[in-house]
Parts: C-alpha cells; sequence; structure tokens
C-alpha cells in the first residue's frame, strides 16, 4: 500500500476534533479526504478548520467514496453499530468512539461484519496505553493469586453537561448515563486487566438529575473468566471524596491500584520490594525507550489513543493481520453494562426511596424543589453518608452483593 491510507470521519461534534489532531500526526501515513454529519452546518465548520474539501450529509455517500480507506465513527451511541456494519460491509475498517455500542448483542454484530468483509475493527481504548500494556505483562503476574478487586468512579456531570447534547440522558440514544458514558472507560481497562468478563449485575437509580430519564449512580458485582470477582461503584452527582482510591487488584503477594481519576496512570506495589524496585526500573526504561508515532514523550491524552490505534490499523493491513486490540475485547464491557442495567430495572425506585429516606442529600436551591448536582456542586457535597456506604458495600470482598434498599 504506497499511497496515503484515506480517512473519513463520521460524526462533527466534539470528540472529532480530537481525531483531527491525532491524523494530522500521522501525515506521513493517513489524510482526511471526508467528513460526515447529519448537521450540514457542523460538517461545513468542521471541514475549514482541518482543511478538507468533501462534505457528505449522509455518511452512505461518504461510506462510497473510493478514496476512503477507513472511517472514525463519532457519533451519538446508538449509531455506533448500524454505521460500523454498513462501514464494513463497504470493505472500510473502523475506529468506533467508546461505548462500542448498545448492547452485547450489537457486538456480536458488529465483529461478525467485519469478520465477513475482512476489514480491522476496533474501538477508542485505554487498553493502548504503553504503561498500562507494560504492567499487565510484567506486573500483573507477580502479584501472586487475586483474591478480589474493586473499582469506584466518580465523574461529575451538572445539569447543563445533559442539556447542550440531548441525545445525552436518553435510554434510546445514549443507552444508559453514567455507566455507559463514563464508566465505561475504566470498565474496559479493568476487564482487560481482570482477563474478560463472565457476568454482572448490580443496582442503579437516579437521585440528581431531574432532566435525563437514566442512572447517576449505581453499583454491581462482576465475575470474571479468570474465576475472581470484583465489585464497582460509580457516580455523576458529585465529585470524589479526598482519599479515594479508585481501583485495587489484591493479590497474594501485591497490589496493582490507581489513586487518580479515569485510570490513566495505574501503579503497584510488591510485598519483595527490591523485585518491586526492579520492575520499577523496567518500567521507566520501557517508556523512556518507546520509539514510533504517538509513543514518543507518552501522555495520556484521546488524541493519543485515536492515533495509537489508527496507526496500529494501517500497519495491520499492511502487516496482513489482526488489529492489537480486538473487536471482541472492546466489547467485554458491554456485558457490564446490560448486566447491572437489566439486573437493577426493576429495583430503580426503592434504592430512590432508601437513599431518600436514610441519607442527607444536598437541601435543593429552590423551595419544593427536588436536589441537583448543581446543588451538590455549591455546597461542596461530595456524597456524604451515602457514598461512603456504597462504597463500603463495593469494598467488601464477599462474593455477593448487598442491597440494602431490598431488605
Amino acid at each position: 500500500m504506497s499511497k496515503k491510507f484515506g480517512i473519513g470521519i463520521i460524526g462533527c461534534g466534539e470528540i472529532s476534533a480530537s481525531h483531527y489532531r491525532a491524523y494530522r500526526e500521522l501525515a506521513d501515513e493517513c489524510e482526511i479526504v471526508a467528513l460526515s454529519d447529519a448537521v450540514e452546518a457542523a460538517a461545513k465548520r468542521r471541514a475549514q478548520e482541518f482543511g478538507v474539501e468533501t462534505v457528505y450529509i449522509d455518511y452512505h455517500d461518504l461510506l462510497a467514496d473510493k478514496r476512503v480507506d477507513a472511517v472514525a465513527i463519532c457519533t451519538p451511541h446508538y449509531l455506533h453499530a448500524p454505521m460500523t456494519i454498513d462501514a464494513a460491509n463497504a470493505g472500510k475498517h473502523v475506529l468506533v468512539e467508546k461505548p462500542m455500542c448498545m448492547n452485547v448483542g450489537e457486538v456480536h454484530e458488529m465483529v461478525h461484519a467485519a469478520k465477513k468483509n475482512g476489514v480491522r475493527l476496533t474501538m477508542s481504548s485505554e487498553q493502548v496505553n504503553p504503561r498500562h500494556r507494560w504492567i499487565r505483562e510484567h506486573v500483573l503476574p507477580e502479584i501472586g493469586d487475586i483474591s478480589f478487586t474493586f473499582l469506584v468512579d466518580f465523574y461529575y456531570r451538572n445539569i447543563g453537561y445533559y442539556e447542550k447534547a440531548r441525545w445525552r440522558g436518553t435510554w434510546d440514544r445514549e443507552g444508559g448515563g453514567i455507566f455507559v458514558n463514563q464508566a465505561i472507560y475504566t470498565w474496559d481497562t479493568w476487564q482487560w486487566l481482570m482477563g474478560g468478563v463472565d457476568t454482572a449485575y448490580g443496582y442503579w437509580t437516579n437521585l440528581l438529575h431531574p432532566n435525563i430519564e437514566v442512572e447517576d449512580i449505581g453499583y454491581g458485582l462482576v465475575n470474571f473468566r479468570s474465576g475472581v470477582h470484583g465489585k464497582f461503584f460509580a457516580t455523576s452527582i458529585c465529585d470524589e471524596p479526598e482519599g479515594t482510591v479508585w481501583m485495587r487488584i489484591a493479590g497474594s503477594k501485591g497490589e496493582i491500584f490507581a489513586v487518580l481519576p479515569w485510570l490513566y496512570t495505574i501503579d503497584f506495589s510488591l510485598n519483595d520490594k527490591t523485585q518491586e524496585e526492579e520492575l520499577r526500573d523496567g518500567l521507566e526504561n520501557h517508556l523512556a525507550g518507546l520509539q514510533g508515532p504517538g509513543q514518543q514523550n507518552w501522555n495520556d491524552t484521546h488524541d493519543r489513543r485515536v492515533l495509537l490505534q489508527m496507526h496500529d490499523i494501517i500497519q495491520a493491513v499492511k502487516e496482513n493481520r489482526d488489529v492489537t486490540i480486538s473487536p471482541e475485547s472492546c466489547g467485554e464491557s458491554m456485558k457490564i453494562l446490560n448486566g447491572i442495567h437489566w439486573g437493577g430495572w426493576n429495583h430503580t425506585e426503592a434504592f430512590k426511596k432508601w437513599a431518600y429516606t436514610n441519607f442527607e442529600l444536598p437541601p435543593p436551591s429552590r423551595p419544593g424543589a427536588l436536589p441537583t448536582v448543581d446543588d451538590a456542586r455549591l455546597q461542596n457535597w461530595r456524597g456524604g453518608k451515602l457514598v461512603e456506604t456504597l462504597v463500603d458495600l463495593v469494598k467488601d470482598p464477599t462474593p455477593s452483593l448487598a442491597a440494602p434498599f431490598l431488605s
């Protein structure tokens, strides 16, 4: 393949700018040849910004463009699966934004379409992070038998976040709330470290976002294929309490953990401090010696991840190999999403009543109104006893999930 790889971006919202910046750094290998958005003004605005001449209103026209070798799908969630399948059927390779799709069934359909048409498919994923990959390969085997793991996520989102993009906060177009739009990022890393998902279930409700249909708080249990179980908590109603540990994978000889949001930086500790020091030296030498597009001077931004994954697609085509981050692995976090949504569907009102009855929520700013996330921010409310109780439930290593609102 001597010519530059032609990229088409479908969806010209906020995230498309990250793709533009990433592909600009791959200018020797690829170029954006076309854009598509159902809103013509958005497509034309991005075209001027990106220096792209060709704009399509109907993405099918972009897929018919022979200059396009691969597409980046940057649209609302409900469009990810049908657009990916259409792209694969048109012979285009695909990098789809997270979440991969809306449910596990769509994962299978997308993977089938890619394999049937011989195209590469992957999802924007933290699995590409070179620090994470080194720790998974070199540290994870050294922490011994894993007994338990937990993950907690805080992603404050105010009322205005949903108002500025009304496809968000809906079941039919976003497919959920905090779980599908934010927490699924860390679920992806977590399940990958743990070796994939067997089953999952949990509970959720909406406490402080009266302007959306979907969840803003919840927790659950995951049984991983390795035989280990773990628990998770996620919310968008407040910022994290001080001292939050976001993830812990507890082994007999050490642990892997994160004390920063989004799991952008994971760390480790071993009982054998000499071995730990050797591994730290190995990690630093590895990161310092990285070469190639997106690898040098690694920093964990969305642009970098997109760059690495599109570069990997291009190299996979040239070398006639699979992509590094498989679509099957990308789809594992959908099992958690579907499991907790279905598991908690009939208990949302009981969960909400329990929270309102037993805990002090931020007082509403207007008499007679429901409390909101904006009230929480104004009062610097960080979840209080409610969040403390739920996080304690998630850190409990027993292989069952307590639900005090059902007793």
